[in-house]
């Protein structure tokens, strides 16, 4: 069983567990498997109001998995300060439910860091493109790190087993591509990468996801 913790394609496919991740401000699709929902940064300065109603009434469904993707972004067109509020709130709301949290962080990871001691769910680093030196920092915080498409190798090939994620994001890419190139780059087969991944899914899962 692959697991592709963060996708835009809602395409079901077979031996693949997607959580394909959705805007607050859409209706929801008949999409049968898991999905994550949340504020994304550069959606922020186009929402009238923010209504933590409207995000916990999706978040009821029991396919909402995650809170996500949310976070930090310097290039988005939006005051910072504004978007650690925001991002305060939603953390708060997935502590709240007990799920965990998807982050989308760019040129912030300083600020994030400091926000760690807020996050008392699961927290996973999305499309992580940095180098090993900030990777090694965000594992030890505690964090989850996702791989996408684009990478830094040395990143992907030292991360621990037990903190890694892979995802293809809005690539045009199947997630069996990505599992294949991140097995070639760690050394591994590529079963023992399927049972690591599987096993950090069920880990960060609050209650137990037949996969």
């Amino acid at each position: 069983m692959y697991i592709n913790i963060h996708t835009h394609n809602i395409e079901l496919r077979e031996n693949v567990c997607s959580v394909v991740n959705f805007k607050i401000e859409e209706s929801l699709p008949d999409y049968r498997g898991l999905y994550s929902i949340g504020i994304h940064p550069w959606e922020i300065r186009s929402l009238s109001s923010y209504d933590s109603h409207k995000l916990l009434s999706k978040l009821s469904d029991e396919q909402a998995f995650a809170i996500g993707e949310i976070g930090l972004d310097k290039l988005a067109e939006c005051d910072m300060a504004l978007q650690i509020e925001l991002f305060k709130t939603q953390i708060e709301i997935a502590n709240r439910l007990k799920k965990p949290i998807i982050i989308h962080c760019v040129k912030a990871f300083n600020e994030l860091l400091l926000l760690k001691r807020e996050i008392k769910t699961n927290a996973i680093i999305h499309g992580f493109r940095g180098k090993p030196q900030l990777m090694k920092d965000l594992c030890k915080a505690g964090f989850f790190i996702s791989f996408g498409e684009k990478f830094n190798e040395d990143s992907l090939k030292e991360v621990p087993m037990d903190r890694l994620f892979l995802e293809t994001d809005d690539a045009k890419i199947d997630i069996q591509s990505i599992y294949q190139t991140a097995a070639k780059i760690k050394q591994c087969d590529i079963s023992i990468l399927e049972k690591s991944i599987e096993e950090n899914f069920q880990k960060i899962s609050h209650t137990f996801v037949n996969i």
